[in-house]
């Protein structure tokens, strides 16, 4: 007995939208780096802030971000989710080794940073990149649809 709705069309209808959920996440993600980095510009451009400036990691992050949503929502190929969720891995990874400051001065330590809650935005991009991360392995480990 077959369940109406389990078929291949239903598969490829289901990761469709989940690909689509990632993309649309991803989208977010690159629009939240893209405020940040403008945020984080005008708070170091203040005479004084800081000798040293993080926007451009804010800029390449937006970037990537927005060109794996157009990637998500137009390809749907596999290299696309392996590559993606190797960069989820890496994100993650630089942010516990730079951002909380296991080599020098993480992102929370900058007082020129002190006015925007970086934790915040910093938890609000974590909890997105994780759920980015589960959904691009979700694409991966699910069987593929029979034809």
């Amino acid at each position: 007995m077959t369940v109406p709705g389990a078929g291949p069309r239903a598969s490829a209808s289901r990761r469709r939208s989940v690909r689509h959920l990632a993309a649309g996440l991803a989208g977010m993600l690159g629009v939240l780096y893209l405020v940040l980095m403008f945020l984080v510009k005008d708070a170091e451009s203040v005479p004084g802030a800081t000798d040293s400036n993080t926007y451009g990691g804010y800029l390449f992050l937006a970037v990537a971000y927005l060109v794996g949503a157009a990637l998500l929502a137009t390809l749907d190929r596999r290299l696309v989710w392996v590559v993606g969720a190797a960069v989820q891995v890496l994100v993650l990874g630089f942010f516990v080794l730079f951002g909380v400051g296991v080599f020098g001065p993480g992102v929370f330590e900058y007082d020129a940073l002190d006015d925007l809650s970086i934790q915040w935005w910093a938890a609000a991009a974590t909890a997105g990149e994780l759920v980015l991360l589960g959904l691009l392995g979700h694409l991966l480990l699910a069987p593929p649809p029979q034809q």
